[in-house]
């Protein structure tokens, strides 16, 4: 297995930290790590895979019809979507990864019990964070889940590029330190705290809502939010229907669902794989991913989704 054939590495933990009340970082080397391909993108994310009870480290991949990945039910490890806090390339490649600590979470309860030595599997890169080239300022908005990404959107943003505005909510104050210590060039961070994040209803699209009327005045700028899926698609709907902006000045990321449970259960129960179809028919027509994945939440939503 090599990774230009299966698009899979293994890494191994290196270091851990516990940031804050709810965030642990997690620094990962190994030598198969030096071959990984960063996007260089601030909301790059991957997909780790976890070892289940028992294994030293997941399941690797195996080939079928000409894919690859976990075929086998019983032996696929789980795996989530994290993003990329920090990549060092080089011989002694590091990859540093924020988890968000959560009951019942399996990747947070995981980074809580990580030792030095144990593995796991990086598959898949892949961000959505795309400015348009005139774009003079940028509104960046996360729950806790998407604080990594927005941090790396706070520290990469440049003295002659777009202003950055940021905001945040988070379950505790001293989960802003998982934001960066010196807030480079942003124009302002702004933090909500005790709002979102499943202890209570989200607040981010009545604060984006309520910041837009000062920016757009601005000149043309580009709204990003990663976070609760419910809160994604009201931002998505506050911002290309009720503001009519186009899709290219909007990325909005559902990182997981708060009602997961009852979706999931109506998923099933509606035969919710035959809605997907719509995102793959949309490609085919030569749709781009973003205008296909709206076209999916839209059936999602109309499904009762």
């Amino acid at each position: 297995m090599t990774y230009s054939v299966t698009g899979a590495i293994y890494a191994e933990v290196v270091a851990t930290e516990r940031i804050s009340p709810h965030l642990v970082r997690i620094v990962l080397g190994g030598p198969e790590l030096s071959q990984y391909q960063p996007l260089q993108v601030p909301d790059e994310a991957v997909v780790l895979w976890f070892p289940k009870e028992g294994q030293d480290r997941p399941a690797p991949l195996t080939e079928k019809d000409g894919v690859w990945g976990h075929h086998d039910p019983q032996v696929a490890p789980p795996g989530r979507n994290y993003t990329v806090r920090s990549f060092e390339p080089g011989e002694n490649a590091r990859m540093t990864v924020d988890f968000v600590v959560h009951p019942g979470g399996v990747a947070g309860e995981w980074a809580v019990k990580a030792q030095v030595g144990q593995q796991l599997m990086i598959t898949r890169p892949r961000c959505w964070f795309e400015p348009p080239a005139d774009a003079r300022w940028i509104l960046a908005a996360a729950d806790l889940t998407g604080l990594p990404a927005l941090a790396r959107i706070i520290e990469e943003c440049k003295p002659d590029g777009p202003a950055v505005h940021a905001m945040v909510e988070t379950v505790d104050a001293a989960d802003l330190a998982g934001l960066p210590a010196t807030q480079c060039h942003a124009r302002s961070v702004d933090a909500s705290v005790g709002t979102g994040n499943g202890v209570a209803p989200g607040a981010l699209a009545d604060l984006i809502a309520a910041k837009l009327p000062e920016l757009v005045g601005k000149g043309p700028g580009y709204v990003w939010y990663s976070g609760e899926a419910a809160q994604s698609r009201e931002i998505r709907k506050l911002l290309r229907k009720g503001h009519g902006w186009p899709l290219e000045r909007v990325a909005t990321v559902g990182y997981w669902r708060q009602d997961a449970e009852r979706w999931n259960e109506t998923f099933e129960k509606i035969g919710g794989e035959q809605l997907v179809q719509v995102y793959y028919e949309a490609v085919e027509h030569g749709l781009s991913n973003a205008e296909a994945s709206e076209l999916l939440d839209e059936a999602y939503e109309k499904a009762g989704l």
